[in-house]
């Protein structure tokens, strides 16, 4: 009975403090950017068209809030169906990413910080292009994210 007490004792200690409070990435990834009838960040992106996979990490963020970045790789060749062909000067990435930087609060809201674009080359050489919280709705609207424009290098890289 001791020994029960004193468990349970330690598990609503941890809890009170902090330390079973939910990781910053499961929070983000809990989000549901469309209201709490819509789907989560994480299913949202898991139906993205031209998904390759992702990559979640927190860090500390300037002021030492919690800040979450998402790094998710999608096929080129599949998120850009319907683009045009590049214009002149310009070529398809071998890969691209939608880097994604989310704020998660102690009280556990998720707030858009930034996005990003990044195409690269076969050879490693990347352009990247900022985005806007326009991201969040084409995930909703579950549509490509990047735009043609970031499915595609200069051609002198």
């Amino acid at each position: 009975m001791k020994r029960r007490l004193a468990i349970t004792v330690m598990v609503v200690s941890l809890a009170l403090s902090g330390c079973l409070a939910p990781r910053p990435e499961t929070v983000a990834r809990n989000w549901r950017p469309d209201g709490a009838g819509g789907k989560s960040l994480g299913q949202l992106l898991a139906v993205s068209p031209g998904l390759v996979g992702a990559t979640w990490e927190s860090f500390d963020g300037p002021g030492g809030e919690p800040v979450v970045r998402l790094a998710a790789e999608y096929n080129p060749a599949v998120a850009g169906r319907g683009c045009p062909a590049p214009g002149t000067g310009r070529r398809p990435a071998a890969r691209t990413f939608l880097l994604l930087t989310l704020s998660v609060s102690p009280g556990g809201a998720v707030d858009f910080v930034s996005a990003t674009g990044q195409a690269y080359t076969e050879g490693g050489a990347y352009a990247a292009f900022p985005l806007d919280i326009g991201v969040i709705a084409a995930l909703v609207a579950r549509t490509p994210p990047l735009p043609c424009a970031a499915l595609n290098v200069p051609g002198y890289l």
